[in-house]
């Protein structure tokens, strides 16, 4: 396993009644960059439930794109396996 730094933005969710867009950032480990993407998702979703909303089909939809998945090479004094969520009322529109 590689540790990755993981950024990604979300477009689209209804977060407590009003439609937001946010900004995740953190460390996971995994296998390739894939990987490392789609658990950070999943360590933010036991958080924060409502970002499932980016597996509804039909329109409009809520999206979550990987701005940059990259791998840590040097040291690391910071938590593996911890993701931070940042609601931003702009990126919603």
């Amino acid at each position: 396993m590689k540790i990755w730094h993981v950024l990604g933005r979300g477009e689209g969710f209804v977060h407590d009644g009003t439609v937001l867009g946010f900004e995740l950032s953190g460390f996971v480990s995994a296998d390739d960059p894939n990987q490392a993407f789609e658990k950070a998702i999943s360590l933010a979703k036991g958080e924060w439930p409502e970002i499932s909303q980016a597996e509804k089909s039909g329109f409009p939809k809520a999206v979550i794109n990987a701005d940059e998945v990259g791998e840590v090479t040097g040291r690391l004094n910071v938590d593996v396996d911890r993701i931070e969520l940042f609601w931003d009322e702009r990126a919603g529109i």
